[in-house]
């Protein structure tokens, strides 16, 4: 990089700021000068004392953040086409010193007046998000991210999104709280969403949103276009567990249709060698038409620790390293049995005292023996909602 630093280029777009109770503070951020950029993420490696740790989260990203825009970019040895990772620590040395910028030397500011005594080293953020390289032979569309309209984030992976004039979600590989094998699962999502294409109660898959190396140092660099995540149908209806909670559900019918409709989506996946691992009531959305879409299929997405059934729970108590997604497939199905089953329960308690409810915690009580042996069958499960279903109508 030139030493030299042009006013007028140089500039920071802040991302991501993290810290762990006050400790140990750090701040992605993408820096810009002479029509190159690079993306970085400041790390600081060192106990910070009380008085830094009492400032509360918003002023101490305040603080941390002045102290960012006064370090010289210039002056370090940044990586291109991906993410430098700089960990500042403290040295009795001046070995690696960290340069402040002029007219940044006289600011107030606990970071600024420590910076005599820091070191830096450098390497490639090994947290950093990971796009994945567009697969051309990938039979799936593919949408340009310049092509997305009106982003409104609606949770912290999710954002509606316009594209020619359609209200679609958009659920991205980026995230708040990123780990590298979220990439993997959103992958995985994307091959079983266009397993099951035309489904009616699964998630239906629009395209692959795609655009060129986020982490692209300089325009000319020919690099492969990458998948920054997905787009999916809109469901107007919102997710099941609002519904449950802020509605009234009008009709008697309703429950019934919702546990046939998931039910008949979790018997889709089996039959494909596949399972949810992760059934609860925010991963069913309702369309405008009431009727109930599971969402977040990729079996390797995570799970939520009460809607784990019992068995799962002990074997990952007893081996922490073992993930429910990596066990046998029978032990998988009988674990999207028994959420199932919980989900139905959560849905009697909706439905009042009358037979609707009755039959719901009977089908829940099958579903949820402790035992897996002894569980009924997704099947047999469905067999008796479908008849009670057959009763209602006539």
């Amino acid at each position: 990089m030139s030493a030299e630093m042009p006013s007028s280029p140089y500039r920071l777009d802040f991302k991501a700021f993290h810290d762990w109770n006050g400790d140990r503070p750090s701040q992605t951020l993408i820096f810009h000068n002479n029509g190159s950029s690079w993306w970085i993420k400041v790390e600081v490696d060192w106990p910070l004392p009380e008085s830094i740790l009492k400032l509360g989260h918003f002023q101490h990203r305040a603080t941390f953040r002045e102290f960012i825009e006064a370090i010289d970019f210039t002056q370090l040895p940044l990586l291109d086409n991906t993410v430098t990772s700089i960990v500042l620590s403290l040295a009795e040395q001046r070995h690696n010193p960290i340069m402040i910028r002029d007219g940044f030397q006289t600011h107030t500011n606990f970071y600024i007046d420590m910076a005599h005594q820091l070191c830096y080293t450098i390497a490639e953020d090994p947290k950093k998000v990971i796009y994945p390289t567009l697969d051309r032979d990938v039979n799936v569309p593919t949408i340009e991210a310049t092509c997305l309209q009106n982003i409104e984030l609606v949770a912290p992976a999710v954002s509606t999104v316009t594209f020619r004039q359609q209200k679609l979600a958009y659920k991205t590989i980026d995230r708040p709280i990123y780990i590298p094998e979220d990439t993997k699962s959103i992958m995985d999502e994307v091959e079983a969403l266009a397993l099951f294409s035309g489904h009616p109660n699964i998630a239906q898959l629009v395209g692959l949103v795609v655009s060129e190396n986020p982490y692209k140092t300089c325009p000319s660099n020919d690099m492969p276009t990458v998948v920054t995540g997905f787009l999916l149908e809109y469901y107007s209806g919102g997710s099941l567990d609002k519904f449950i909670e802020e509605s009234e559900i009008q009709k008697d019918s309703l429950p019934i249709q919702w546990a046939t409709q998931i039910g008949s989506a979790l018997e889709t996946l089996h039959a494909k060698g596949r399972t949810h691992l992760d059934i609860k009531q925010s991963n069913v959305l309702l369309d405008a038409e009431q009727n109930a879409i599971l969402i977040d299929i990729s079996g390797t997405g995570g799970y939520t620790w009460e809607w784990l059934s019992p068995e799962i729970q002990d074997i990952v108590l007893n081996n922490v390293e073992l993930l429910p997604w990596d066990m046998p497939f029978e032990t998988r199905v009988a674990a999207d049995c028994w959420a199932f089953g919980k989900l139905l329960l959560a849905l009697a308690e909706k439905s009042g005292t009358g037979s609707v409810s009755e039959a719901l915690r009977s089908v829940a009580d099958g579903l949820m023996e402790t035992a897996p042996e002894v569980r009924v069958s997704l099947g047999g499960a469905l067999a008796q909602l479908k008849s009670r279903q057959v009763e209602s109508a006539s």
